[in-house]
């Protein structure tokens, strides 16, 4: 009875190590060999990250420190409104005028909807923001045209949109009421 019950219990034996600890270490090892495989498809697009900053990173340093500069004064990553105000009478000190009353307000990027209907709050998507500049000058009507040439030649991307005007009594000189809309990347 003994060689028939020794074989029978080795088997039940085996069968219990086999189900107590040899199958859930290896169900552990299994899913530590899919977290390893997850870790290394991360690492590899790490890589790849890292070979495209790199690639990216050299064609930034191949532009002259000065067109980057240009750049930046193009369309500015903050808002920067001392150094146009600055950049403005500037120009404007060219011409001999000086800027007046300067208000400075948000830009509303957003379209705006009729009374009737039902106002919809939406976040802005934008990349970029707006700040609305306005000023006042008093100049010859020739001197202000020639301002707001150069002021359209600057390098800052500026957009007119507002311009009044009301003559002197004096004569030639009129006062210009400007609003300008700058831009800058968010």
């Amino acid at each position: 009875m003994i060689k028939v019950l020794t074989p029978i219990l080795l088997v039940i034996a085996t069968v219990g190590i086999f189900l107590g600890y040899i199958n859930p270490a290896y169900a552990e090892i299994q899913a530590l060999r899919a977290d390893e495989e997850q870790f290394n498809q991360a690492l590899e697009r790490a890589r790849e990250l890292q070979s495209v900053r790199d690639a990216l990173l050299s064609r930034y340093n191949t532009f002259a420190k000065d067109d980057i500069d240009r750049l930046e004064k193009l369309l500015p990553d903050h808002i920067d409104n001392v150094r146009l105000i600055l950049d403005i009478d500037g120009i404007a000190s060219k011409y001999n005028m000086r800027t007046r009353n300067v208000t400075i307000s948000q830009g509303n990027n957003s379209r705006s909807s009729s009374q009737n209907e039902t106002a919809v709050v939406s976040v802005d998507t934008n990349p970029y923001g707006s700040v609305v500049i306005e000023f006042s000058v008093a100049a010859t009507y020739e001197d202000f045209l020639r301002f707001l040439h150069d002021l359209e030649s600057s390098l800052r991307v500026v957009d007119l949109v507002g311009l009044s005007f009301q003559s002197d009594v004096s004569g030639d000189l009129y006062e210009f009421a400007v609003s300008l809309k700058t831009y800058w990347l968010k």
